[in-house]
């Protein structure tokens, strides 16, 4: 009687560890691929193998990191990254040069906006979308069933060059509001799309704080005191950007419903980005309205002026973030408060 009692605990044990086994297995491979889509924010070479002589191929871009220039519109990482990183993946590599996407692929272009306006542009998500679909129904990989589902696609941040073609012409604030449904109706198709090709789960950002972006600081400078908030950001912006984000989540919650089965989480990267701005010491940000790179008027090319440490600074060439902040927001998401949970659990 004991040595059968004894056998049965053996067996439990045995199986309880061959359990925690597999479960700690499935934690570090959370999913097979990351494949992503969006804009400057967001690639990692696209626009620089395609115009192979713009300064973004050249250094200082990629000083802080790479040390070298890898086409990412930045001195390092960028949000993508820090999510591959917290998932135990590689970069994610652009498409476009071709090369093993075994483990996700980039499709985002720098430039790209959500809403197709030109029929000569094509570069943007809808396009990219194309060029996603073609892949899945010529590329080995996806005769897996299970390669897409098992994938975390990363829509975005898109939308922000369809906002700042308004900015730039200084439109009324009436219609810098319009264009917000067509944007958010283009992000919600491509994802309904990627959805019918097998894609089960989404990470979707927001946009950014564009209240705190030195360029339009600079554009938008007022002599009232009332128009910042305490952090120094345009709040009428900052409140332009938290207008989009909500009829975004709105139109999340509603795919949501239709695709119960599908997980969608949002991505705060407005609230992550005034919590760094809020808290600039923290993360050893002591330059947050002035660009790093070229600065008062110069460009950022290799004979322009560089800051001597671009860790300090939030913006690196008056538009895009500098590695530090977007190592800060990638916190907020990854870590909390902002946490999207399977990328700070599950995973």
């Amino acid at each position: 009687m004991a040595s059968s009692s004894f056998s049965f605990y053996q067996l439990l044990a045995a199986t309880t560890t061959i359990l925690l086994l597999l479960e700690a297995r499935r934690a570090s491979s959370c999913f097979s691929a990351i494949f992503s889509f969006g804009d400057s924010l967001q690639d990692t070479g696209n626009f620089a193998y395609t115009f192979f002589n713009t300064s973004v191929a050249n250094p200082p871009y990629g000083t802080t990191y790479f040390h070298k220039s890898t086409g990412r519109f930045c001195d390092g990482r960028v949000i993508l990254d820090f999510i591959a990183e917290s998932l135990g993946l590689p970069f994610v590599p652009p498409f476009l040069p071709g090369g093993d996407f075994s483990k996700g692929a980039n499709f985002a272009f720098a430039g790209a906006v959500a809403v197709k306006s030109d029929p000569t542009s094509n570069h943007t998500l809808p396009d990219q979308i194309q060029w996603f679909q073609h892949f899945v129904n010529t590329d080995p990989l996806f005769r897996d069933p299970n390669f897409l589902a098992n994938s975390l696609i990363v829509m975005g941040e898109i939308g922000g060059n369809d906002y700042n073609s308004g900015l730039s012409k200084g439109l009324p604030y009436d219609q810098l509001l319009q264009i917000v449904p067509p944007v958010v109706q283009s992000i919600g198709s491509a994802i309904t799309t990627l959805i019918g090709l097998g894609a089960k789960t989404f990470v979707v950002p927001g946009n950014l704080p564009i209240g705190c972006i030195p360029a339009w600081l600079g554009q938008y400078r007022s002599d009232k005191p009332s128009d910042y908030d305490k952090n120094g950001c345009l709040v009428w912006l900052n409140n332009y950007s938290e207008y989009q984000n909500s009829h975004l989540q709105t139109e999340l919650d509603r795919l949501k419903g239709l695709f119960p089965n599908v997980t969608i989480a949002y991505a705060d990267y407005h609230n992550s980005g005034v919590r760094m701005f809020s808290n600039q010491a923290q993360f050893g940000i002591t330059v947050p309205f002035t660009a790093c790179c070229g600065g008062n008027g110069y460009p950022c090319n290799a004979t322009g002026p560089v800051c001597s440490n671009p860790l300090n600074y939030a913006s690196w060439e008056g538009f895009h973030p500098t590695e530090a902040t977007y190592n800060a927001i990638s916190d907020g998401l990854i870590r909390g408060p902002y946490a999207i949970p399977f990328l700070s659990q599950k995973c």
